[in-house]
This record gives C-alpha cells, sequence and structure tokens, in this order.
C-alpha cells in the first residue's frame, strides 16, 4: 500500500459535480490518512453517495482535483480507480450467490493452467484473503448463498482486499447485521487501519462512528459543513450540523392514552421459527418487540400479517378471532406489515411516488375494475407533506430516490389505510437522522389516533424511546416483557442474551 511523506492517501480540493438542476457536490474539500478511519455522514441527499462515486471512478465530467498518495489523478472510470488502489464496498453487496466463494473473491483474476481454472490455487488464494477478515473457517467452494449476511459482507470485504487497495470505502457496512456481528466486524477494521489502510466509512448510525472513527467529515446540501477530531464532537452536535437546526434529544416524550385490547396473539407457533408466543397490543399503544439475529422477531410478524403461514395458535383483533389465509385478508380486517426489505419486498421501484403510497388504497376504491385515484389525490399530497417526501413529485419513479425517502413512501403506503395494528420491521434502517425523526413522529401520531403499533428493531435507542411496553424473544420464544420505566437498553440487551432472570411469560 503506497503512502506519501505527508501520510494523505487520498486529497479532494474544491470538487464539484452537477447534475441537471442540481449541484449535488459544491466545491468540497475531502482528506484521509493511511491508518485513518475518516466517517462521513449526513442526511440523505447531503452528497456523500455522489461524493464516493466520484472517488470511485463514476463520473468523468466532476470539477476540482483529486490526488491519491501525493499525485494527481483523474478518475474518470471505475478501472482507473481501482489502478489507483481504490475499492469501495456499497450497502447492497455485489456477490453472485450462486457462485462460489472463491469464484467472488477472485472474479475476473482466477488461476489457470493452460485453457482451465487452477482449481488448487483458486482456493489457496482464497484462503489467503480470507484469512486476513477472520474467515479461514470457510471452505473457499461453498456457494455464498450458504452462508450467513454477517460472513458475505466479510468475503466482500476479502474481495476488495484482494486487489492491494490503499483506500477502501464502506457504505452502510453494518446494515443487516446484528450486534454482535457489527462488533466483529469493528475488530476488522481496526485490523486493517493498523495494516495502513484509509478507510471511508459511511453511516447513519452515530454511536457506530464513535466506536470506529478517527475523523469525521460532515456534509449537508452539497457542501462540507466541516472535519472534526472524533473526539471533539459528540452525538448531539454531529445531529445539529447534519440538519442545520439544534436538536435538544433524539426522540421526544410522548403522553400514551391506551384504550381497549386490539390485538391478541395466543398460543402462536410456526414450526421452525416461533413456539408457543403469546402477547397483546392495545390501542394507542406502541409494542417494541425484540431479539437477536434468529429470535424469529421478523417471522412472527410476517405470520400475524399472512405473509407466511400459522402452524398452531390464534389471533384475535378487538375481540374477534382472524382467521386470515394471506396478507390480502390480513390487510383488509385491518393488520398491515411494513417489510424490513424495501427494495426487493415493499416497493415497485419501477413505479412513481403516487403509484407506491395509494397501493393499499386500491382495492378498496376500485369499482367495476376501474380505478380512478381522483378521490384519493388529497391523501397523497397530505402524506407527501407529512412525511416530507422529496422531491415532493408524485410523478417521480421511486427507484430515483434516496433510501430514506423510500423508506417513506413505504411508510404511507401503510398510513394510508390507517390499519387498526402496524408492524413495523426495522422501519429506520439506513436512513438519515432527519428521516428517521420525520417516520418517527408520524408513527407517534399513528398510535395517538387509537391504532396500535407492534414495533421490531434492532435500534436499541429507537426501540427504548418509542416503546411503551417491550417483548424480548430468544431463539423462537417469548422470554420476557416490561413496561414504560423498567427497561433501557442494557435490561434488554441482557433479557435477549438470556440474562436478567427472565422467565418465559407464556
Amino acid at each position: 500500500m503506497g503512502e506519501n511523506k505527508s501520510g494523505l492517501a487520498l486529497s479532494m480540493n474544491h470538487v464539484s459535480k452537477r447534475y441537471p438542476g442540481t449541484l449535488a457536490v459544491d466545491g468540497v474539500d475531502f482528506e484521509v490518512c493511511s491508518g485513518e478511519v475518516h466517517a462521513l455522514i449526513g442526511e440523505n441527499g447531503a452528497g456523500k453517495s455522489t461524493l464516493m462515486k466520484m472517488i470511485a471512478g463514476s463520473f468523468s465530467d466532476y470539477t476540482g482535483e483529486i490526488c491519491i498518495n501525493g499525485k494527481e489523478v483523474r478518475l474518470s472510470s471505475p478501472s482507473i480507480a481501482k489502478e489507483n488502489g481504490i475499492e469501495m464496498i456499497y450497502q447492497e453487496l455485489s456477490l453472485a450467490l450462486s457462485l462460489s466463494i472463491a469464484e467472488n473473491v477472485l472474479v475476473g483474476n482466477l488461476p489457470t493452467k493452460g485453457i482451465f481454472v487452477d482449481r488448487k490455487a483458486m482456493v489457496e488464494r482464497t484462503r489467503d484473503r480470507l484469512k486476513r477478515v477472520g474467515l479461514e473457517h470457510l471452505d473457499p467452494l461453498m456457494p455464498v448463498k450458504d452462508i450467513s449476511q454477517h460472513e458475505a459482507q466479510l468475503v466482500e470485504i476479502a474481495k476488495a482486499l484482494g486487489n492491494n487497495p490503499c483506500i477502501l470505502v464502506m457504505d452502510e457496512p453494518t446494515s443487516a447485521l446484528s450486534r454482535e456481528e457489527v462488533e466483529r466486524l469493528f475488530k476488522i477494521i481496526d485490523s486493517l487501519k493498523k495494516q495502513g489502510l484509509a478507510i471511508i466509512y459511511i453511516s447513519h448510525h452515530l454511536p457506530e462512528i464513535f466506536r470506529v472513527a478517527d475523523r469525521v467529515t460532515v456534509m449537508r446540501d452539497g457542501k462540507r459543513v466541516g472535519t472534526y477530531e472524533i473526539e471533539e464532537v459528540n452525538a448531539g452536535k454531529l445531529v445539529e450540523l447534519m440538519v442545520g437546526r439544534s436538536v435538544s434529544e433524539f426522540y421526544s416524550s410522548r403522553s400514551t392514552h391506551l384504550g381497549e385490547e386490539m390485538l391478541r396473539a395466543e398460543h402462536l407457533s410456526r414450526y421452525g421459527f416461533f413456539h408457543d408466543v403469546s402477547f397483546n397490543v392495545r390501542a394507542g399503544e406502541i409494542l417494541g418487540l425484540y431479539g437477536l439475529a434468529g429470535a424469529g422477531r421478523s417471522e412472527l410478524g410476517r405470520s400475524i400479517c399472512g405473509a407466511d403461514p400459522i402452524d398452531e395458535g390464534e389471533i384475535h383483533l378487538k375481540g374477534q378471532k382472524l382467521a386470515h389465509k394471506n396478507m390480502g385478508q390480513a390487510l383488509e380486517a385491518g393488520v398491515a406489515y411494513l417489510t424490513e426489505n424495501r427494495k426487493t419486498q415493499g416497493l415497485a421501484l419501477r413505479l412513481t411516488v403516487g403509484e407506491n403510497a395509494l397501493a393499499a388504497l386500491i382495492p378498496k376504491h376500485t369499482k367495476n375494475f376501474f380505478y380512478s385515484g381522483k378521490d384519493d389525490k388529497p391523501v397523497l399530497d397530505r402524506l407527501i407533506s407529512d412525511l416530507q417526501i422529496y422531491p415532493p413529485d408524485p410523478s417521480r419513479t421511486v427507484g430515483n430516490l434516496s433510501g430514506g425517502n423510500q423508506q417513506k413512501v413505504l411508510l404511507s403506503k401503510w398510513l394510508s389505510i390507517s390499519p387498526k395494528v402496524l408492524i413495523l420491521d426495522e422501519p429506520t434502517r439506513g436512513v438519515d437522522i432527519g428521516a428517521k425523526m420525520i417516520i418517527h413522529q408520524a408513527i407517534e401520531k399513528l398510535a395517538g389516533q387509537g391504532n396500535a403499533v407492534i414495533l421490531i428493531s434492532s435500534d436499541l435507542p429507537e426501540l427504548v424511546a418509542m416503546s411503551d411496553r417491550v417483548v424480548i424473544m430468544r431463539k423462537g420464544h417469548l422470554i420476557g416483557e416490561m413496561n414504560k420505566g423498567e427497561f433501557n437498553e442494557e435490561t434488554v440487551l441482557l433479557a435477549a442474551n438470556g440474562e436478567g432472570g427472565f422467565v418465559n411469560v407464556n
């Protein structure tokens, strides 16, 4: 890995990138030293993704100067960026699931013997690269589809490191990882830093920034707001810099008025996923559902809403047995589910904001196989305004929106019908602080209108601050329940790990 006398692996001087009608990056200065983890943060649309794409060689029309190890370069294509030692790991992994680990790690550079692939050399080279990220136990010939999300993330890093980069860009690398997996990833990052790698770390999770970064740069509206040593700032200061206004606290307190029991689950089981689960949620209540990876939280939510089957048990909605056989019947009864995977399961990315936001209303307002949509325009306008969807254009294709705005559109689809029970699975994963606050306000408003919310979240600060009550799952069983005032981040995490004196509440 090359290193110049100043220690700067990357220096960007007054760089800009303009899209039609938008100056996405406006005269930004940014630098990263060898052996440093430099965090880059900002709200969705702040310009950080565009800045990183400039580094990755995605644009040839940027202005300004970029230097790698003290030498000015023109990063006009991805191949030129790679030649200059730049590797980028995106939030959505680029691995081919059906191919082996070795074929993914050595793609484009498979060793050959004559006209055939040298399998022995392929396995040996892959083992060397996997060892660097702590995956020496994996069989290089194993298909990627057979390994965990955490292992796939590390395979992606091993693939990037195989090109011997001097700069590694990591975009939301922990978005699909459990708490334990995140800590293991951080240890790998610490090791890479000691080896002299310059790492640019993009994340919406501020605790991660303070755990892993040496410096942090904040962007807002395409400009660099400032660069700080991590010891110079706290979470409140970073939020204020990102949103451009003072934020005294992340989560607002709300007055809760609980009504009648809205939903009761009795002895629910889905074989192999969750077993003998019983709980209830009342009108006006936000019920937090927490558990470590593999606890069965998402599987429970999907079964309650009819996306997956229930093998045993009953669900009662407002005292009446809910005999739904699919998601459509559950939705008709008033139970909706916001999936944790917005791109593959939640949104139709090729359709517009309006078409996605009003999708749940179409069956209700279709007459004689015809849907006009005119009567629902006020609803759409209100949702776009309340959730601050940007740009506020119902005809904009959803796939062209930022992640935070896509998540708002997904939430708007269910808010449009005001369901009796809304199950939210990781509703703020991968969104910025500003979008998270707007989503939280919308959730609180829904509960305040007398609806019930089940909040499934791996974000402990979010879960603790938003929930009126928390139930804990572990290995498919419900093991604990705590009311407001009885739980904090530590007690919830201890319970999820099987500690803290909790017994099965079923």
